[in-house]
Order: structure tokens, then sequence, then C-alpha cells
């Protein structure tokens, strides 16, 4: 069972930070941050994870709730 942020070995303390992107970084590969939040079916966000989904969203990451892996893939692809 996983549960949390990256475990087992996640690290302590993660997060992102905000990289204006110059000419020479055209074209590289940069990460995003991505969160997940995995419920049933009939599950429900909190509305602590509903804030926590908007926060990354509205800080440039992608986020959001899947009850499937077809979700969780197009959250992550669209």
């Amino acid at each position: 069972m996983q549960f949390g942020v990256g475990s087992p070995g996640g690290s302590d303390l993660i997060g992102y930070r905000k990289v204006t992107i110059t000419p020479e970084m055209v074209g590289a590969e940069v990460p995003i941050f991505a969160a997940i939040e995995v419920k049933t079916a009939r599950g429900k966000a909190t509305e602590q994870q509903k804030a926590f989904i908007e926060h990354i969203r509205n800080a440039g990451g992608i986020a959001g709730v899947a009850r499937s892996v077809d979700e969780a893939q197009s959250i992550l692809l669209n």
C-alpha cells in the first residue's frame, strides 16, 4: 500500500520552486510537480485536499483527483 509522498524512499522534504525560462533553457526538459489524489469510485476529496490541488495548479503544477488509471493518465497528459 502506498501513501503519503514517495513512500517508501521518498524525500523528507518536497516542494517546488518557480523558475523563469530563459532563452538558454528553450528546448530543455524541466520537471513539473504533479500530485494526484486517488479516490474510490464514490470517494470525495476533503476540503484540504481540494485546496492543495488548487494551490499546485495555481503554481503551475499538475494536480487532480483520479478514480481510475485512465483518469490519472488524463490528469498527467492533458
